[in-house]
């Protein structure tokens, strides 16, 4: 079941990142809307971004067109499909939906940051990549937790409306 529903998902991302893309064409600096086109290029090429790539545009989604209140209906309802919200409601109920579950995987975070990921059961450490948007179901604990260490590392970064 977690492959098939892996596949939904995934069936979302192209969505996300089309609009992620469309939005960054609204930038008005230059050099911030190449860096988050070019990063949107490299993922719908297949490769996964650094660490220090992600966490040079995330400034961008505070206070901006892509601050959650700020993007498209069909963006925020592509973002709610990956995190396996329903996406059939009103925007602004999709939006506090939305912030909702970013919020809960914050604290997660935190908690998961304070506990050390060696606490954790096999089972729990693919619980929790798959809460994060990782099919885990084929690969190895240390795969797991090498991924969820990266996560946490930008998860812990980001402030505020930026998550």
């Amino acid at each position: 079941f977690l492959d098939a529903y892996d596949g939904i998902r995934r069936d979302s991302y192209p969505d996300v990142l089309r609009s992620l893309a469309l939005a960054a064409r609204s930038l008005p600096e230059p050099r911030p809307r190449e860096l988050l086109q070019q990063l949107c290029a490299q993922v719908q090429g297949g490769a996964r971004p650094h660490l220090a790539q992600l966490l040079a545009v995330r400034s961008l989604f505070s206070g901006s067109v892509l601050a959650l209140n700020g993007l498209r209906v069909d963006h925020v309802r592509a973002l709610s499909q990956v995190l396996f919200l329903t996406p059939h409601l009103p925007a602004f109920f999709l939006r506090h939906r939305l912030r909702s579950h970013v919020l809960e995987i914050r604290h997660l975070d935190r908690a998961l940051l304070r506990l050390g990921l060696g606490q954790l059961s096999e089972e729990e450490l693919r619980a929790a990549c798959y809460l994060r948007g990782l099919n885990s179901t084929h690969l190895g604990r240390a795969e797991c937790r090498a991924w969820l260490e990266q996560w946490l590392g930008l998860s812990c970064e980001l402030q505020g409306t930026s998550a």
